[in-house]
């Protein structure tokens, strides 16, 4: 008697195609509109010859049972070695992880029919780019395989040998250098290294190769995308490709506090005039100037009160722009649901989708960063005037403040439950990075002798540890609130 193995699927093995085990339905199905027929064991029963054919068959398998015991318990594993695995099968993996459920079967380059996401809305583009037949070679596959490689290989509890991961990105990033000088050659190039930048991005975010490798290809795809005019973002792949990039792009620069090309006026609106922003969106139009303000200040002395007294004008401005963005919307509490508290985890938040959840975290966030940059500089110069200083009309060292900095360092937490979910995959657990390390560091900033406050956040980590992404715990250090 024999089994076959039940990390393929049966469709998979009837198509010979590599199956990534994803439950309860594989990505090739899933990807192929096919229905999954899920992971049975066929149990073959066969009739011996002679006895000595069984002793025989007993001792060539002995060998093989001690070096793999099998543990019924075990979930299956799946395959390790991504790089031989065949094209179609690694951009399955990305779009799975990056891509909702209910999109997969609409996926186009009209970003009107998909919701707006933090990260990875652009990877919808990528089956287009590569062709149907999955087969197309050039640097683009390189960059995939590369981002699905990391992927793989990410976290303490990797499933794929670190010197693969490596040995991918750096095949990746020599196709790519290949191609770039060639960027005006044809159309299709200029997409297709969008995409492959964008993939090697995301792939150092996963898994860094080295402390500077995201901020060089950051400053690429930026460089890239300004070698077009604005109004050449307004439709098609080049439209899905900029708006998938945008959030990216725009907190990085907070991460970096290094002003952006995309907060001047004619690409806030030019990539947009022939759609509705999307509140995540408009969010980001709004947003996308603090770190202008950020920059202005490493740029001068903490001595120099007419930049302070600017900058503390710029972050007033910048809240009340978030403020009436929040208005404008509609965003009340009333737009989501608290879920009871469940035990060891803490009280989560329950959002209609993505969007709103992506928008109201990353809202708080920049309210936090703002008001907190406030009171710093307001302490630092006391003589900077009132009526520049005010918060939802307070001074900053007023109580009322310093509250509302922790009502919303608590909700991000409290949104952490949804945005790791499981059928969240990566564009979920990945959207919350940003929030989570700004709220962490302001509630113990403000909060950190409070034993309420320090249970919040215990709870918190071990809804992190309970996702598996323990790694986002070692880096929750910020300099945004310095």
């Amino acid at each position: 008697m024999k089994t076959k193995q039940h990390s393929v699927c049966d469709e998979c093995r009837r198509r010979k195609l590599g199956c990534d085990g994803k439950q309860p339905s594989c990505s090739q199905c899933v990807l192929s509109g096919l229905g999954c027929p899920g992971y049975k064991k066929h149990i073959v029963f066969r009739q011996p010859t002679s006895p000595s054919s069984v002793a025989s068959g007993q001792r060539k398998k002995r060998p093989r049972q001690n070096r793999r015991p099998n543990n019924t318990n075990q979930k299956p594993i799946p395959p390790t070695r991504a790089l031989t695995w065949p094209l179609s099968d690694v951009l399955s993996l990305c779009i799975q992880n990056f891509v909702p459920t209910n999109e997969l079967g609409s996926m186009s380059s009209n970003s009107a029919l998909s919701q707006s996401r933090i990260c990875g809305a652009w990877v919808e583009v990528l089956p287009g780019l590569v062709g149907v037949d999955g087969r197309h070679d050039g640097p683009l596959s390189s960059a995939i395989k590369a981002l699905g490689m990391s992927l793989i290989a990410r976290g303490p509890n990797g499933r794929a040998p670190v010197h693969e991961a490596i040995a991918a990105h750096s095949s990746a990033l020599k196709a790519v250098g290949r191609l770039i000088p060639h960027a005006n050659d044809d159309p299709n190039n200029y997409d297709e290294i969008s995409a492959a930048i964008m993939c090697l991005f995301l792939s150092e975010k996963f898994f860094p190769t080295s402390s500077s490798a995201a901020t060089v290809h950051a400053r690429g795809i930026g460089e890239l995308i300004q070698l077009r005019p604005p109004q050449f973002y307004a439709s098609g792949t080049p439209h899905k490709l900029f708006v998938g990039f945008r959030p990216i792009l725009i907190l990085h620069a907070f991460d970096t506090r290094k002003s952006t090309f995309l907060g001047a006026p004619e690409w806030k609106t030019e990539p947009f005039r022939g759609v509705v922003q999307d509140p995540l969106q408009t969010l980001l139009s709004e947003a996308c100037a603090i770190p202008a303000i950020l920059e202005m200040l490493d740029r001068c002395s903490d001595k120099n009160g007419l930049v302070a007294r600017q900058a503390v004008t710029q972050f007033v401005e910048a809240i009340n722009r978030l403020d009436r963005w929040h208005k404008s919307v509609n965003m009340t509490v009333g737009d989501f649901t608290p879920l009871p508290e469940i035990p060891a985890a803490g009280t989560n938040f329950e959002f209609p989708n993505i969007t709103i959840a992506n928008s109201l975290s990353h809202y708080w966030a920049f309210w936090i960063i703002c008001a907190i940059q406030i009171k710093r500089l307001a302490a630092q110069h006391p003589d900077i005037s009132e009526d520049c200083l005010l918060i939802d009309g307070e001074r900053p060292e007023n109580e009322v403040v310093t509250r509302k900095v922790l009502q919303f360092s608590s909700s991000i937490l409290a949104s952490t439950g949804y945005l790791m979910r499981e059928d969240m995959k990566l564009y979920g657990t990945a959207s919350a990075f940003f929030p989570l390390h700004i709220a962490r560091s302001a509630l113990e900033m403000f909060g950190g002798n409070d034993e309420a406050i320090g249970e919040e956040l215990r709870k918190n980590a071990e809804v992190i540890y309970q996702r598996g992404y323990d790694d986002v715990l070692l880096h929750t250090s910020t300099k945004l609130l310095s």
